[in-house]
């Protein structure tokens, strides 16, 4: 992958040598049990920081407490730049897009909080905290449309039926509009055992991940519909926000808490957890966002750093 800017801190590094691999070094994910260290899962499976973009600031191309983060099929990723109150697209070969500027009108936007991109790439829908609002844009920057009617809302994701989840934390429930046949399906509330949902993310195989805030868990819901159990039944998360679940089912969360991002089986075991880049560019800083690029590269919204960090497995 080419250098996204100019002011990219560093590039693709190859494979470190044994000796470099030290869990804990340079960008180096560790096992959360350092028993497995030889595990088959510890040698195929580590993940190195390859690739920084932005720096802090309100220029294009910098972020101020970016949150949520997209991809879409293409490869270009969406961050929601919250404090500068807009969201940045970064194509493959490091061209930019910013949309929205600070206001309330359709069109603008105010503390944006999480970014989902339609599985056409045509379409991205936005999640505005400070307007209470969930906004659609097409690629081109054209305006969509406004959903109106929540409180607080805080993460949006789009499933492969092209519906739209939403986390309307305020109002304590998951809401899913289908745009097709233009209405809500049934909420998942707290009959359903939502109560303070904060990110929302779905897989391939017809799963839904909620993100609880107050209980600091990841639920997850079979078919969109039925609760089958939680990221936090056998272990502590520390403030867990968005979630992204890999081919391979592997669970990518950052936990904004512990300073890392925690990669989980789908069993909800440890795989790896990550949280240095390098002796030279420090560590995660309270990280909200996390998503996946086509092959597989990991990205997530250094939120406290006020950049965003690829990462790659090796």
């Amino acid at each position: 992958m080419r250098d996204r800017f100019d002011f990219l801190e560093f590039g693709d590094k190859p494979s470190p040598t044994p000796a470099e691999a030290e869990p804990g070094g340079d960008g180096v994910g560790v096992l959360q049990d350092s028993a497995e260290e030889n595990t088959s899962v510890w040698k195929q499976g580590r993940l190195r920081a390859v690739e920084i973009i932005g720096d802090p600031g309100t220029a294009h191309g910098q972020f101020a407490n970016p949150a949520g983060l997209a991809v879409d099929r293409f490869g270009a990723v969406y961050v929601a730049d919250t404090g500068n109150h807009r969201v940045q697209r970064i194509g493959m070969n490091g061209e930019l897009k910013v949309y929205g500027r600070p206001g309330s009108a359709p069109g603008e936007m105010w503390q944006p909080t999480a970014v989902a991109v339609d599985p056409s790439g045509d379409f991205f829908f936005v999640a505005e905290q400070g307007n209470q609002r969930v906004q659609c844009f097409q690629i081109n920057g054209q305006h969509r449309g406004v959903m109106n009617g929540f409180r607080n809302p805080s993460g949006v994701a789009v499933d492969v039926m092209g519906r739209l989840w939403i986390a309307d934390t305020g109002n304590g429930r998951v809401l899913c509009w289908d745009g097709r046949n233009r209405a809500y399906g049934p909420p998942l509330d707290a009959a359903a055992g939502v109560l303070s949902p904060i990110a929302v993310a779905c897989d391939a195989a017809h799963n839904l991940y909620v993100t609880e805030g107050m209980s600091e868990e990841v639920s997850y819901f079979a078919n969109y519909s039925l609760r089958n159990g939680s990221l936090g039944a056998n272990r502590k998360l520390y403030s867990p926000q968005q979630t992204a679940i890999d081919g391979l089912g592997r669970i990518y969360l950052s936990e904004a808490g512990a300073d890392r991002l925690h990669v989980l089986s789908s069993e909800g075991e440890s795989i790896v957890t990550f949280d240095t880049l390098s002796t030279r560019m420090g560590s995660l800083k309270s990280p909200l966002g996390v998503a996946l690029g086509p092959n597989l590269e990991v990205y997530v919204a250094d939120t406290g750093n006020h950049r965003v960090v690829r990462l790659a497995w090796e």
